[in-house]
C-alpha cells in the first residue's frame, strides 16, 4: 500500500494534496517582474511565522495561486501571509513510498529515510541529483525527518529558508523499553515496592516547595520516570500533547511531560540528539489519599492488577499498552530513618538530628548546587519515602557575609565563600507526615578562575635542558592586592606528556630576564613577584616516559594555603622539538674519516679478545653544552656471507667481541653498518637523535709494507750490497736510500731487533698485546740466497739490516716479510732483491 512520504510545493503554484503529490513548475524568474503590493520584509515575516509555530506540529502547508496566500496549519489554527505574483502553468510530479522504496513515476530513486531536498532546480536524494527538474522556490515536506523546509525569496529577491516541525503524522515510531515503562518507587532497595504514599493525619505548616499540608492530604514519595526513543530523532516530543491511555480509552489521571535526554538545537527548537526522551508524570488533583491505591489499578479475578497504558501523542496512540503506574496498595506505616539515607553524599545519622553532631560535607561547589537525598545502600533505602525537603541556614550572619543563600534544596554560594564552612539544617518530610532533621556543616571548595592563555612556545631539546618559559604578563599584570595575596602559592601542572603532571615547587625558579641571570627569590613580596617574567623548570621534572610534541603547562596563583582560592591561572602549549644529530656532534678530525665524513676507518685492538673502538668517531660540536664525548653511543652490525646480520656489543664505544670479523687470519668482514646516537633523555628511544655511518675495519698492522728507496724514490728491486746486506733506510726526503718499513703514514729503517713504529713494537716472538707484532723474514723458494734476520739494535749502533747470504753477482730473489698481530691476523709484504 502506498502512503504519503513527501511533497514539495513550488513557489508559483504551491499545492499539497492528501495523495502525497509533489507539485512543481519550471523556473519562471523572467516572468516574475516584481512582487506586487507592499511586503514588509518577507524575511522578517518568515521568521515571525517560524516563531509563531515554535514547537507545535504543522499539519499542512498550502498555497492558493489565485490569491497568493500561503497557509500553514498547526494545532492552534491557521497562520498566513500573502505573496502577490503571476503564477505560470503547473506540471505535477507524484512522489510516493512503496514499502521501503522512494519512487517518482514508478521509478525507485531512494529508500525510506533518505535525505530528500531541492537545490539547483533539481530533486536530490542523499546529496545526489536525481535528474528530476523542479523550481527553486519550494516547500519541502519530508516525513523522514519530520520537518517542512520552506524556501522563498525575500524582498530583495534573495532566498530565505525556514524549517517547521511536522505534526504527529510525521513521527515514524516510538520505542519503549519494558524496564523503562514503569512508574514506581525511586529506590535502590533490593526488594522495591510501589510508589510510597501516606495521608496527613493533621495540618502541617511547611516551608518547603510544596507548601503547607492540609489534614487528610495525599503525600506522595519519590517515583521513577519512563524512557522512550523517538524515530526520527528530530521529532520534538516535548512540544506535543501527551497522555497515558488505557485500553478502554480512559486517560490516566496524570499530566505527562517529555524532556530530551540530550539537547540538540534545531533552529530555536530543542529536540533530542539521539531520539531519547524522559517521560515524567504528575498525578492530578483527582488522585487522593482515599483512591490512590486503586486509581491506576483494576480488579481481575478478585485481584488488583495495574492498568497498562499506551502513550498518546496529540490524540494518536504511538505505543502499545506498556506503561504501568505502580503504587503501594496501602499507606506507608514506617517513618523515614536518617540512618537509611545519604545527605549530600554523606551517610545520615541519628546523632545529626541535633546541632551538636552535624554531618560534614566537604568540597561543595561554589555557584548554585543541590544537596541530594539518596539511599544509603540497597539494604538501607528510605529516600523514596521523601515527600519534600528544604534547607535552612544555620548561621544567617556568616552566610550573609559570604554571599550564601538557599532555595529549597539548592545552595547558592558566591566566590567569597570559598573554603568557608557554613552550617545548615536539612528538613525532610516523609509520606507519613513525619519530619526528620539532619544538621550539616558544608565547606565550600576554593574559588577558581578561568584559564587565561599565554603565548605558545617551542623548545628544542638540547642536552643542557634549559627549560625556560616566557610567562608574559602572568605576574607583571597582577594588581598589588593580587600579588600581595600570592605569597609564593604558585603551582605548576601539566598534561604529563613531557613533564611530570605535578611539578615540585622547589624545582621551578623565577627570573626577570630571558637569559635567566637575574633570579627572583623573594616570592613573599608583592613588589618582587610583579617583576617575574620568566621561569625555568629543572630537568628532574621530566616525566618517566616523556614524549616530544606539545605539552600543556598550567600555572595557578592562589592565596594563602589555608584558603587556596585561585587568583590567576594561565596555560600555554610548550612544544618540545628535537635537534638533529649534526647540531650536537661532528666527526672527530683525529679519526680516520673519508672526505665526505660518511666512512670511518678503525683499527682493531685486543683486550681478552679482538676489540674495535668507535669511541672517538664523533666529538661534541663547539658551543653545545651539557654533552660530553662519552655521551655519544654507538651500535654496529656486520653481514655474513649467508646474509645474516650480526650485531656487535658496543660498550662505552668499544666493541669487545670483534673476533667474529676474523676468518683464517684475515679480517674477512671488514665493513660495519654503524649508528651514533645521543640520548637527550636517558633510556627514552623517542627522544634520541642518531646518525648512520660506515666503518671500514682494519687489523692492528694492516697496510704495513717494506719499501726500498733510492734517491728518495721507491724502487721495485732492492739492492743486496757486497757485504750481503740490504742497507737500512738513511737520509730524508729525496735523499732517502735503503730498506724501510712504512705504516700509518710513518716509516722507519729495517735495521735491527728494536724496531717500533706508530706505537707498535716489532718482536721475533709472539705478541703479548695489541702493541706488539711478530715479524718474520724469509724468501721465496725460487729465490737465490739465504735470508738472515736483522741483528743488533739501533741504540747499540750495530744494526745493519736484513742480510742475504750465499749470492753471486746478478742473482735475484724475493724477500717476504710477515707480520702477525695479537689477534692472529697476518699481514705480508714482499720486495724483489738483486745481488750487486
Amino acid at each position: 500500500m502506498n502512503k504519503k512520504f513527501l511533497s514539495a510545493i513550488l513557489f508559483g503554484a504551491l499545492m499539497v494534496t492528501s495523495t502525497g503529490t509533489f507539485v512543481s513548475c519550471k523556473d519562471y524568474d523572467d516572468d516574475i517582474d516584481e512582487i506586487n503590493g507592499k511586503i514588509d520584509k518577507i524575511e522578517t515575516t518568515l521568521s515571525e511565522l517560524e516563531s509563531k509555530i515554535g514547537d507545535k506540529g504543522v499539519s499542512s502547508v498550502t498555497f492558493d495561486e489565485k490569491t497568493g496566500v500561503l497557509t500553514v496549519v498547526d494545532g492552534t489554527g491557521s497562520h498566513t501571509y500573502t505573496i502577490k505574483t503571476t503564477a505560470p502553468s503547473v506540471e505535477k510530479t507524484v512522489v510516493t513510498v512503496d514499502g521501503k522504496d522512494l519512487k517518482v513515476d514508478g521509478k525507485v530513486i531512494g529508500q525510506l529515510g533518505d535525505t530528500v531536498e531541492v537545490k539547483d532546480n533539481e530533486l536530490y536524494v542523499n546529496g545526489k541529483a536525481t535528474g528530476i527538474k523542479v523550481g527553486k522556490y519550494a516547500i519541502l515536506e519530508n516525513d523522514a525527518d519530520g520537518m517542512y523546509t520552506i524556501t522563498l525569496p525575500d524582498a530583495n529577491g534573495e532566498m530565505k529558508t525556514i524549517k517547521l516541525p511536522k505534526a504527529t503524522s510525521g513521527m515514524m515510531s516510538v520505542n519503549v523499553d519494558d524496564e523503562k515503562a514503569i512508574f514506581t518507587a525511586n529506590t535502590t532497595a533490593s526488594n522495591p515496592t510501589g510508589i510510597a504514599w501516606g495521608k496527613a493525619d493533621k495540618a502541617i505548616t511547611w516551608k518547603g516547595a510544596k507548601g503547607n499540608i492540609a489534614k487528610g492530604q495525599l503525600l506522595l514519595g519519590r517515583y521513577t520516570e519512563g524512557e522512550v526513543t523517538v524515530v526520527p530523532s528530530s521529532y520534538n516530543l516535548g512540544a506535543q500533547t501527551l497522555k497515558l491511555v488505557a485500553s478502554d480509552g480512559s486517560a490516566a489521571p496524570v499530566t505527562v511531560t517529555a524532556t530530551a535526554n540530550n539537547d540538540l538545537i534545531y533552529g530555536d527548537r530543542a529536540a533530542s540528539a539521539n531520539g531519547d526522551w524522559t517521560v515524567a508524570i504528575t498525578m492530578d488533583e483527582t488522585v487522593t489519599a482515599d483512591n490512590i491505591a486503586t486509581a491506576f489499578a483494576t480488579e481481575v479475578e478478585s485481584q488488583a492488577k495495574n492498568v497498562k497504558y499506551a502513550l498518546s501523542v496529540n490524540g494518536d496512540l504511538v505505543t502499545g499498552y506498556e506503561f504501568v503506574i505502580d503504587t503501594d496498595e496501602t499507606a506507608e506505616t514506617t517513618a523515614l530513618a536518617a540512618t537509611k539515607i545519604k545527605v549530600g553524599g554523606v551517610e545520615g545519622t541519628d546523632a545529626a538530628t541535633t546541632a551538636s553532631n552535624p554531618l560534614t560535607i566537604s568540597n561543595f561547589k561554589l555557584g548554585t548546587n543541590e544537596i541530594i537525598i539518596e539511599d544509603k545502600d540497597k539494604d538501607n533505602a528510605d529516600a523514596h519515602k521523601v515527600y519534600d525537603a528544604y534547607l535552612e541556614i544555620g548561621d544567617i550572619d556568616k552566610a550573609g557575609r559570604y554571599g550564601v543563600t538557599v532555595n529549597g534544596m539548592k545552595i547558592t554560594a558566591a566566590d567569597k565563600a570559598a573554603k568557608q564552612e557554613i552550617p545548615f539544617i536539612v528538613h525532610i518530610l516523609d509520606v507519613k507526615g513525619t519530619e526528620t532533621k539532619q544538621y550539616i556543616n558544608v565547606t565550600f571548595v576554593a574559588a577558581t578562575v578561568e584559564d587565561e592563555p599565554i603565548a605558545d612556545q617551542t623548545y628544542k631539546l638540547m642536552p643542557e635542558k634549559n627549560f625556560v618559559i616566557d610567562l608574559g604578563n602572568t605576574f607583571t599584570g597582577l594588581t598589588d592586592e593580587q600579588a600581595d595575596k600570592v605569597q609564593g602559592n604558585i603551582t605548576w601542572a601539566t598534561d604529563g606528556n613531557f613533564f611530570k603532571k605535578d611539578i615540585t615547587k622547589s624545582n621551578v625558579t623565577y627570573y626577570t630576564d630571558a637569559a635567566c641571570k637575574k633570579q627572583v627569590t623573594d616570592l613573599s613580596s608583592a613588589a618582587t613577584i610583579k617583576t617575574i617574567k620568566y621561569a625555568k623548570i629543572a630537568d628532574s621534572e621530566i616525566a618517566d616516559a616523556p614524549k616530544a610534541g606539545a605539552t600543556k603547562l598550567t600555572i595557578t596563583l592562589s592565596d594563602a594555603d589555608a584558603a587556596g582560592n585561585e587568583i590567576k591561572k594561565v596555560s600555554a602549549n610548550y612544544t618540545i622539538t628535537l635537534p638533529s644529530f649534526d647540531e650536537l656532534a661532528v666527526v672527530n678530525t683525529n679519526a680516520l674519516w673519508n672526505e665526505a665524513g660518511t666512512t670511518l676507518t678503525a683499527r682493531m685492538g685486543w683486550s681478552t679478545n679482538a676489540t674495535l673502538s668507535l669511541a672517538k668517531a664523533y666529538t661534541v660540536k663547539d658551543g653545545v653544552k651539557g654533552l660530553a664525548i662519552d655521551d655519544i653511543e654507538y651500535v654496529a652490525t656486520y653481514t655474513t656471507n649467508d646474509g645474516n646480520v650480526t650485531e656487535l656489543t658496543v660498550t662505552n664505544g668499544k666493541i669487545e667481541n670483534a673476533g667474529g670479523l676474523i676468518v683464517e687470519k684475515k679480517v674477512k668482514y671488514n665493513t660495519l653498518a654503524a649508528t651514533a646516537s645521543i640520548e637527550l633523555v636517558t633510556d627514552i628511544e623517542d627522544l634520541t637523535v642518531s646518525k648512520d655511518f660506515t666503518v671500514t675495519v682494519k687489523s692492528i698492522f694492516e697496510d704495513a709494507k717494506i719499501v726500498y728507496y733510492k734517491a728518495g724514490a721507491a724502487q721495485s728491486i732492492a739492492t743486496v750490497g757486497a757485504d750481503n746486506y740490504i742497507a737500512p733506510l738513511t737520509g730524508a726526503a729525496d735523499k732517502r736510500t735503503g730498506l724501510a718499513l712504512v705504516f700509518n703514514g710513518k716509516e722507519i729503517a729495517v735495521a735491527g731487533t728494536d724496531m717500533a713504529i706508530d706505537g707498535i713494537k716489532l718482536t721475533t716472538s709472539d705478541p703479548s698485546d695489541a702493541t706488539e707484532v711478530k715479524v718474520e723474514y724469509k724468501n721465496t723458494d725460487a729465490s737465490k740466497g739465504t735470508v738472515v734476520d736483522p741483528t743488533g739494535t739501533a741504540a747499540g749502533k750495530d744494526a745493519k739490516g736484513v742480510s742475504i747470504t750465499d749470492m753471486k753477482s746478478g742473482e735475484k730473489g724475493t724477500l717476504v716479510v710477515t707480520f702477525t698481530d695479537k689477534n692472529g691476523v697476518v699481514t705480508t709484504s714482499t720486495i724483489d732483491y738483486q745481488y750487486n
